[in-house]
């Protein structure tokens, strides 16, 4: 008797620690998720302020790119560098933070059209 009392004790004890430290892997995740949503916005919140700076990214560009016919490539170039830096922002700080722990993706939309993180960044 008094030893399946120590042994159900025994269980018992561990069980209940065991179930402490999970929680307890749970609570520091829940801390690396919350930075990750800060940076996340953080760089929406950069990226929308910024995104003026596509203008001169892309005067610099398009007049290396299309030496002769940069004047007729430039507005299109700048309207939709700086649209999609803008959308990025947008997205990064109000939408992805939302979802970014679940899908585990937190890459700008920059990166998908060949674009750098920040607009001061070089390809």
């Amino acid at each position: 008797m008094k030893k399946t009392a120590f042994l159900v004790l025994v269980f018992l004890v561990t069980f209940i620690l065991g179930t402490g430290v999970l929680h307890a892997a749970d609570a520091v995740q829940k801390t690396n998720a919350f930075k990750r949503i800060l940076d996340v916005q953080g760089r929406g919140v950069v990226n929308i302020l910024t995104c003026p700076g596509e203008m001169i990214n892309a005067f610099h560009s398009q007049k290396k790119d299309h030496p002769k016919a940069w004047p007729a490539t430039y507005f299109f170039s700048a309207f939709g560098n700086t649209l999609l830096r803008l959308g990025s922002g947008i997205n990064d700080a109000a939408v992805l933070p939302f979802y970014v722990n679940a899908v585990n993706d937190a890459t700008p939309m920059t990166q998908r059209f060949d674009m750098t993180e920040y607009y001061w960044q070089k390809n």
